[in-house]
């Protein structure tokens, strides 16, 4: 199944550059949906992932494609997390209250 596929069942689309995998727990009957960001050279980043189980909704595309959604939905916090916490970097270390060293 292609990107175009997965969409067009109905979930999130990705920014270029990022993609879906779809990958087995081999500990129990469910599969992992990860959102993934493609490095420059090879290879790519987890950027969120979520586990679904087929056997719980009516048919594996839709167990998937909710699993997309929510990949994509804690994908979308994490990135307002980190996002929130780089600006908040700037702040680090003691402040002086004379505004000197």
């Amino acid at each position: 199944m292609s990107m175009s596929d997965l969409v067009a069942a109905g979930a999130p689309e990705l920014p270029e550059g990022y993609f879906y995998r779809v990958r087995p727990t081999h500990l129990t009957a469910g599969f992992f949906v990860d959102v993934r960001r493609q490095r420059r050279f090879f290879g790519s980043s987890e950027m969120a992932s979520v586990v679904v189980y087929p056997s719980e909704y009516a048919s594996a595309e839709e167990a998937i494609v909710h699993a997309c959604r929510s990949a994509h939905a804690r994908w979308l916090v994490e990135e307002k997390e980190r996002t929130a916490y780089r600006d908040a970097e700037r702040f680090l270390g003691d402040h002086d209250p004379r505004g000197g060293r």
